[in-house]
């Protein structure tokens, strides 16, 4: 529901998984299972990741940069993006990869609650 642009504008692979983490929700929980509460916990994380972002810059994965041509740095403190496999910074279980309509999702299955 985060990637869909007619829904959320804004919210891409990246910031979505990070959302979702701070968020405490996984990524294959279905938008019409979340209670009004987790809801507002994800707003709050959409808007706290997405404005770390513009304040790193954005995400610099191969070739991006800026109007001036600066490279973002966001994607280096992401807590699950492009980490599957290393352990979680808060519990220690390893990040899992899935692919959901050919977008990669990065998630703690620990962390994070269907």
């Amino acid at each position: 529901m985060l990637l869909a642009g007619e829904v959320v504008v804004g919210v891409g692979n990246i910031y979505a998984s990070e959302a979702l983490f701070l968020a405490g929700i996984r990524p294959t929980t279905r938008a019409l299972r979340i209670s009004r509460q987790r809801v507002e916990r994800l707003r709050e994380a959409i808007r706290t990741v997405l404005a770390r972002a513009v304040e790193k810059g954005g995400s610099t994965l191969k070739d991006f940069s800026n109007a001036h041509g600066e490279s973002g740095y966001f994607q280096l403190e992401a807590a699950v993006y492009a980490r599957q496999g290393e352990d979680c910074r808060v519990c220690g279980t390893a990040i899992r990869l899935i692919r959901q309509g050919q977008r990669a999702t990065f998630y703690c299955p620990t962390c994070q609650k269907p």
